[in-house]
């Protein structure tokens, strides 16, 4: 799979609301080479948003909502059964530099600005790290077999890093990881714990981590863990991109009361012919928590 089809997904440009944002932007352009500067960049940005980060654990039960940075005191429970995650890895930082540099060097990509290549770069990221890009047959079952593997009363927080490169994480895990990335970049969001979310809407409710992303412009729910997907006429992935909705402010507020919103999700198939197809289907996102 590479880039090639990637521009042909569309997306939402993500607003910025930080002005931490293009500062941040700014800082990066400078030290994309590995170098140094790079890692005391990295590391430097992630002692900073650590100092803000709370302490506690995000859980469908709960208030279901996190604002900003997972620090690594911030455990993250895909179920009440099992070992929460915690997000303590240095890796996931270099890996969007090392993503977006390959961004950079793409003949369709090198003019494009930080701002542009952003949103695909933290959906790439994801994929890179944790080696899988979509969810495949077995890939919720391999996942529920690692955590059968946590659930000692007596056992501490599974380091994200145990699933770096083993083609299982699912939502939980992504929008993790997805949410401590938009930080590092400066941007804002929420990172959503619902237990009544229908994907796609003809399915049964069901436990589902998501981002809400903020912007001037209005709102955004962002899913990690389920991209856009550009597809062959034989429905083989060849490549995807972040998956946006725009939420009005009156959305947002009936979201995080507890309400359902419909969205239409679309996908592209590329048929034999290069003709290609814009497939449609719903999703329900539920609010946070139980409510």
């Amino acid at each position: 799979m590479n880039l090639e089809n990637t521009q042909n997904i569309e997306f939402e440009e993500i607003k910025e609301r930080s002005p931490d944002y293009l500062n941040v932007l700014s800082q990066i352009e400078l030290i994309l080479v590995n170098s140094p500067e790079r890692k005391n960049f990295i590391e430097d940005r992630v002692v900073k948003l650590s100092k803000d980060a709370k302490v506690g654990e995000l859980s469908h039960i709960g208030s279901g909502v996190h604002k900003g940075f997972l620090g690594p005191q911030m455990e993250v429970r895909r179920n009440m059964i099992v070992d929460p995650i915690i997000i303590d890895d240095f890796n996931l930082y270099e890996t969007l530099l090392d993503v977006v540099n390959t961004f950079k060097s793409d003949e369709r990509w090198k003019d494009k600005s930080l701002r542009e290549i952003i949103p695909n770069a933290i959906q790439w990221t994801l994929t890179k790290y944790f080696g899988n890009a979509v969810a495949y047959e077995d890939t919720e079952q391999e996942n529920r077999d690692f955590y059968m593997n946590h659930i000692s009363a007596e056992s501490s927080a599974i380091s994200i890093s145990e699933f770096k490169e083993k083609g299982f994480a699912v939502c939980a895990e992504k929008a993790a990881v997805a949410q401590n990335l938009l930080a590092f970049v400066g941007l804002e969001s929420d990172l959503i714990a619902s237990a009544k979310c229908k994907l796609p809407a003809e399915s049964k409710e069901s436990a589902h981590y998501y981002i809400v992303l903020h912007g001037p412009k209005g709102e955004m729910i962002y899913d990690p863990a389920n991209p856009k997907l550009f597809l062959d006429s034989k429905n083989r992935l060849l490549s995807y991109g972040p998956a946006f909705y725009g939420l009005t402010q009156e959305q947002l507020g009936k979201l995080m009361a507890g309400e359902s919103m419909e969205i239409d999700h679309t996908d592209t198939i590329k048929h034999d012919d290069s003709h290609l197809e814009e497939v449609t289907h719903k999703r329900i996102y539920a609010g946070p928590g139980l409510r």
